[in-house]
């Protein structure tokens, strides 16, 4: 029996008519309920977000989610009004991502506002838009601008897919760009999302997600999945873990980053620092001399000098270095002097295109001997993990971090292992208050 639209009865079944309209726009009743991680990553307000995932994590789904949007999915998708742009490594894969929205909209795709091209692979409805699209030729990605850019698989995109191409895509609107893969080693990939993890890019945000933390995935599957697979393997599909590369400077840091930071306590040590005043930091690593341990250390930026002096000097009454090795390049050599002048025992070290691949050749080997071992934390053993090494046309050996991210923590504690194996010596006054 229809209501009389005329009664309050009827005027209250419109109210109710409507508020469920509203609610639906926000909601799929065929959308999965995002679990544990992917309710993480879909809620998360990052602006890029970098996501390293296993096989059959749900990575896909996930992404497709938060192309969807809607206020449970973290908004900005289709349900939104906003534009979103998602491309993947191939056709099958790419398809994968339209069955997953299309199965999901279900009698959305009878509304009038929807429009479905399946050959170009765009999706319309009101003033929202997904367009899917295969990106192994970056160029394949050209188009207009977007809300938000999802690129999946993006280990095995080019990486002019996000630098060239992807990026500018997204400056019109302010858009946010959200990057789903599988590791593959240590290439670009691997480089964004040691960018995620700096504590300082506020608008990036990076998880590591693993095959084991789907709660859908059936045992004997898993069992299946991973019998005949390597170590290697193992560690780099399931477990999401970025092994080395062919490139890669220093091996061996998760088995070396077993360390947890100490209390000070009677010993001999030695400090490496690397300085920094705005975007570079600088780094006071503590190394115990006898046991080659790091079992401190302190990483600051945007502290004017005087300032930096007195953090080295307090870290100083607390462990009484013997040696402390600082860079003496551009600000460092006042910064030295002054260290000097208060009787600490600074010795200065100049970074040279001749001194410096030596130096870190050292720590590497150190690494490579077992003959050190470090503190397990992500900003250090990041570092670590990212620096390359370049080699010129005459053949010689250059060390930097990759574009857009540090090295202050990899320099600060090649200085202090120097240290440690030159046993430098200042002359220290005697009425120095914080040696005594």
């Amino acid at each position: 029996m229809q209501p009389n639209y005329s009664s309050k009865q009827g005027w209250l079944y419109r109210a109710k008519l409507e508020a469920a309209k509203r609610r639906s726009i926000a909601t799929l009743p065929n959308m999965p309920k995002p679990y544990g991680k992917q309710k993480d990553i879909l809620q998360s307000p990052a602006m890029r977000k970098v996501v390293a995932a296993g096989r059959q994590v749900g990575k896909t789904m996930t992404a497709s989610m938060s192309a969807i949007g809607g206020a449970e999915y973290g908004g900005r998708g289709l349900l939104d009004g906003a534009q979103v742009h998602i491309s993947s490594t191939s056709q099958d894969q790419s398809d994968v991502f339209w069955d997953y929205i299309t199965s999901w909209l279900g009698d959305r795709m009878l509304q009038r506002d929807f429009y479905k091209n399946e050959s170009r692979r765009i999706i319309r409805l009101g003033n929202g838009q997904i367009r899917v699209k295969t990106g192994r030729n970056p160029d394949a990605l050209r188009g207009g601008n977007v809300d938000k850019l999802i690129l999946d698989e993006c280990a095995w995109l080019d990486p002019d897919a996000w630098q060239k191409v992807g990026l500018p895509m997204l400056l019109a609107r302010n858009g946010v760009a959200e990057f789903y893969s599988s590791p593959k080693r240590r290439n670009w990939f691997f480089n964004l999302y040691m960018q995620a993890m700096q504590p300082d890019n506020e608008h990036w945000q990076a998880w590591n997600f693993p095959t084991t933390e789907n709660p859908h995935l059936n045992a004997d599957a898993f069992a299946m999945l991973t019998q005949d697979m390597t170590e290697e393997d193992y560690k780099q599909e399931i477990m999401a873990e970025f092994l080395e590369g062919q490139g890669a400077v220093f091996r061996y840091i998760n088995e070396r980053a077993d360390l947890q930071r100490r209390d000070p306590y009677p010993g001999k040590f030695v400090f490496g620092v690397d300085w920094g005043k705005q975007n570079d930091y600088t780094v006071i690593m503590v190394v115990d001399s006898t046991t080659r341990q790091l079992v401190d250390y302190d990483r600051f930026n945007q502290v004017d000098w005087e300032l930096q002096r007195g953090k080295l000097m307090s870290l100083y009454q607390k462990w009484k270095p013997g040696d402390i090795v600082a860079e003496g390049n551009a600000m460092g050599d006042p910064n030295v002097e002054a260290l000097q002048r208060e009787g600490l025992p600074v010795t200065k070290f100049m970074t040279t295109a001749a001194s410096k691949p030596p130096l870190i050749e050292s720590l590497v080997l150190a690494f490579d001997r077992d003959e050190l071992h470090i503190l397990n934390d992500p900003i250090i053993k990041g570092e670590l993990m990212a620096y390359e090494r370049k080699v010129t046309a005459t053949g010689r050996s250059q060390y930097n971090a990759p574009d857009k991210l540090h090295d202050d923590c990899v320099i600060a504690l090649a200085l202090a292992w120097h240290g440690v194996n030159n046993q430098h010596r200042v002359t220290i006054h005697q009425t120095n208050p914080f040696y005594n």
